[in-house]
């Protein structure tokens, strides 16, 4: 059922998040929130290791231009240098100060064609007043969208002209007009409608035919949905809660996918007493089909 999919990282993640290929070091990175690390893994030694750990819960980050990382965290906007080796140093600088509420985190993050970040935020447990910023080099965070459920993973058309973004507790993916020149976002169309028996569409990437690839919390798969919305492939996976997605590897053919264990009834290994394996480990499958190269973050 799963001939497909290899176990790329066995350990367990509270919640794993916001995978990130990084094409010139050709190592995976992601998020384990709750547990305040971000992870690597550099598939030319088949290895892993925690990569950054600290006081901050990352819920998205980017690698900069310049060579560093932008994290988005439950206290703020930070920057965190890295050296030559691409290895942190020196404790993470504060961008921006945002006014986050009680149990508001930044959840799944992207980078556009010039360098900006789109952040999401959500709000536990009642998934409620989420947003949507806009954070740009030089200027104050702007409120692009207001009163999210649970603000999910982003991404943009090959074209450039579309922005999508996922409202996972609405099971939405919504696609918007956008400007690449001033990173405004209007005219929202419903591309993906789903419903609870499929899970929620969680976080997504765009594929080099211009179709997305979304992981469906709760519904164990990957889907890819073509430029009309319409579900053309799904894939099964061991966990029942896939987070996101992300290609990596040689000509970006690989696809990643990361799972959390929350919800789990034993959250150190991901199962309930029924056997059923929520997640926390970490998958790679061969999709078929190249991936596209994310964009740096300009700070």
């Amino acid at each position: 059922m799963f001939s497909n999919v290899e176990i790329v990282h066995e350990g367990i993640c509270h919640l794993g998040e916001g995978p990130v290929w990084n094409v010139q070091r050709q190592k995976l990175y992601w998020t384990d929130i709750y547990n305040r690390k971000i992870w690597v893994y550099d598939p030319a030694l088949r290895a892993e290791a925690v990569f950054w750990s600290g006081e901050l819960q990352v819920g998205g980050f980017a690698f900069t231009r310049t060579g560093n990382m932008v994290l988005c965290t439950h206290k703020g906007v930070f920057l965190q240098k890295l050296d030559g080796e691409g290895e942190p140093e020196q404790e993470p600088q504060l961008l921006f100060e945002i006014d986050l509420r009680g149990n508001e985190m930044f959840n799944d993050i992207t980078v556009d064609p010039k360098g900006r970040i789109f952040a999401g935020t959500l709000l536990r447990p009642d998934f409620e007043h989420g947003t949507l910023y806009r954070l740009e080099k030089g200027k104050e965070p702007r409120i692009v969208l207001k009163d999210l459920q649970c603000s999910n993973g982003m991404t943009f058309s090959m074209d450039q002209r579309y922005f999508f973004h996922t409202d996972s507790n609405r099971y939405r993916i919504t696609r918007y007009d956008y400007d690449s020149e001033t990173g405004d976002i209007c005219n929202p169309y419903v591309y993906f409608q789903g419903n609870a028996g499929m899970g929620s569409p969680d976080g997504i990437t765009l594929d080099s035919e211009d179709h997305v690839w979304a992981a469906f919390w709760g519904g164990g798969c990957v889907r890819r949905m073509d430029a009309s919305g319409r579900l053309v492939a799904e894939t099964a996976l061991p966990a029942r809660q896939p987070s996101s997605v992300m290609f990596g590897g040689n000509g970006l053919e690989e696809l990643y996918v990361t799972s959390a264990a929350e919800n789990a009834e034993n959250i150190l290994t991901g199962y309930d007493s029924s056997g059923s394996f929520a997640g926390g480990q970490v998958y790679r499958l061969k999709p078929g089909v190249a991936g596209r190269e994310e964009w740096l973050a300009d700070f």
